[in-house]
């Protein structure tokens, strides 16, 4: 039973892990595009 609980646990951590690896990632795609957009707009003005 208690060995049971503990990889439902893990489970659990592993699953919102990953979740916080994807939004890490989606976060940074969007900053560096943001940032090449602004490098980009104060290039070329």
């Amino acid at each position: 039973m208690r060995n049971k609980r503990l990889s439902v646990w893990k489970v659990m951590v592993h699953a919102s892990f990953k979740k916080v690896i994807a939004f890490d990632v989606l976060f940074m795609v969007l900053g560096a595009m943001m940032g090449a957009g602004i490098a980009v707009a104060v290039l070329l003005h």
